[in-house]
């Protein structure tokens, strides 16, 4: 049996929950640190990331947001244009000290082919995003 590749990239911020959140949810704190994506945070809202490929081609990623549960919980879909399914990202928000939990899980690698190799670059990828977003909001919105 073929084991499914993981995705998961954890780390603490020193901000509370909320502060997070916004940075995540909120337009026009999240394009001051990821400002190519876009996101309606709602339920059946879709999201959209314009991104550049190794080889400068133009790419983009789609999804729909699945489950939202303020301050604790955003999962939605995620497929780049060549996928032929979509994976999975859950994002979980949990108190921690000096401040927030944040989790980025991806899954459903399984069924694209080359599973594994995308999942490692995603790895890379959530690693910078979620780094990115500890900076933001540990400058702008630190322990209250």
């Amino acid at each position: 049996m073929v084991r499914e590749p993981l995705v998961e990239v954890s780390v603490v911020i020193a901000a509370p929950a909320e502060a997070v959140w916004h940075a995540l949810v909120d337009a026009d704190r999240r394009a001051m640190w990821w400002r190519y994506l876009d996101l309606d945070a709602r339920v059946d809202g879709r999201l959209s990331e314009r991104w550049s490929g190794a080889d400068g081609e133009a790419r983009l990623t789609t999804g729909r947001v699945r489950a939202l549960e303020p301050c604790r919980l955003l999962r939605f879909t995620w497929a780049d244009d060549d996928w032929a399914v979509s994976t999975t990202v859950t994002i979980e928000l949990a108190r921690a000290r000096p401040g927030t939990q944040i989790r980025v899980r991806e899954t459903g690698w399984s069924r694209l082919q080359d599973g594994p190799s995308l999942a490692a670059a995603h790895r890379d990828g959530w690693g910078a995003h979620v780094e990115d977003l500890r900076r933001f909001t540990e400058a702008a919105g630190g322990p209250r």
